[in-house]
């Protein structure tokens, strides 16, 4: 088969992932990479991928069937709509932008010029979230009533030598807890109501280094969240799923699902129920069952599922509307945490 050919904008470290994958894939090439760092231009040259500064030079001098987006996020929309108006299929690195109004006007281009937009929340192609998924909605434990997430973890403190992970946008709830948002809202549906609190004192930066989220879903179920950066911890995604080989693997779990039948914890994949209807009750005890999974390699099938995509194989997984829905709920948990009331995602902007 003739593979798809993909322009990759932005060579920096999720960049990197994204060109390897690329490169590895059996139905997609990388046919160019735009950015300005000469690293980016001597990976282009080994692979013999056309190279470019700038992504107005991209479409003026190669022919791509799509573009992955590995930009800093302030780029995004702008970019986004570029390649729309080239007749070209887009894959945003998370978040899909800065602003509902910038989600609002990629969505609204991809559908005038007739492209498809995807959201990068490459984690819903983690074999571990699928399965967590499946058990979930197959009702196996039951109606879900609520679901408790730990994300907490040290981050050195070169980290923030940075100066903008310092300032105001750039802490943990807007860099990485918007994984985790998308993660619940895939598996549990949408987030109806929100409120948090934020603190920073452990770091002392003009951003939060911790907070606590309630949630409450259109389903009816509630959910917490405990964020922190700045906590020695093996409760996060990244330790425990083991997905990501920049992060020591840590055999626990962070989050779990409760239902009216029994209950998950993920990623161990373990189900806790009880085995006799009639005996189901505090005093007596539970059976645990497991269902191990890999991780998988997710930002490979990523980009498979991109290509499907362009070719019409497959809808998106994450779309731009589902991306825009994940970011506004990120969104409302920051403002709930400002204005110290109840927020709902639908009016955030």
């Amino acid at each position: 088969m003739t593979k798809t050919r993909i322009g990759l904008v932005g060579f920096g470290v999720i960049g990197k992932k994204h060109a390897s994958a690329l490169i590895s894939s059996q139905t997609c090439e990388l046919s160019a990479i735009v950015d300005t760092d000469p690293s980016a231009e001597s990976f282009a040259k080994k692979h013999n991928v056309k190279f470019y500064t700038n992504l107005n030079a991209l479409f003026s001098n190669t022919l791509v069937d799509g573009v992955v987006l590995a930009t800093p996020n302030s780029l995004h929309a702008e970019q986004a709509i570029i390649c729309a108006k080239n007749k070209a299929h887009v894959l945003i690195e998370k978040p899909i932008a800065t602003t509902m109004d910038e989600a609002r006007s990629i969505i609204k281009t991809s559908r005038e010029e007739k492209t498809q937009v995807l959201s990068g929340h490459y984690r819903r192609f983690n074999k571990q979230l699928e399965k967590a998924r499946e058990i979930v909605l197959s009702g196996k434990i039951g109606n879900l009533i609520g679901v408790s997430a730990i994300w907490a973890m040290k981050k050195h403190d070169e980290y923030y030598n940075v100066s903008w992970r310092t300032q105001s946008g750039g802490g943990p709830i807007l860099t990485n807890l918007i994984h985790d948002v998308d993660c619940l809202r895939w598996i549990c549906g949408d987030i109806d109501e929100i409120s948090s609190h934020v603190s920073n004192n452990t770091r002392g930066h003009e951003v939060e280094d911790t907070a606590a989220i309630a949630l409450r879903f259109k389903n009816g179920a509630l959910g917490t969240i405990l964020l922190s950066d700045a906590a020695p911890s093996p409760w996060s995604y990244e330790a425990t799923t083991g997905e990501n080989k920049d992060f020591a693997h840590m055999d626990d779990c962070c989050y779990r699902f409760i239902g009216t039948k029994g209950s998950l914890d993920f990623p161990l994949i373990r189900i806790w129920t009880y085995p006799n209807e009639n005996e189901a009750a505090w005093h007596f005890p539970m059976l645990k069952t497991q269902q191990l999974e890999g991780a998988g390699n997710p930002l490979q099938d990523q980009i498979e599922h991109f290509g499907k995509v362009i070719r019409g194989e497959e809808p998106p997984r994450t779309s731009g509307e589902d991306g825009a829905r994940t970011l506004s709920t990120t969104l409302a948990i920051v403002k709930a945490a400002s204005k110290k009331q109840t927020v709902s995602p639908d009016g955030v902007e």
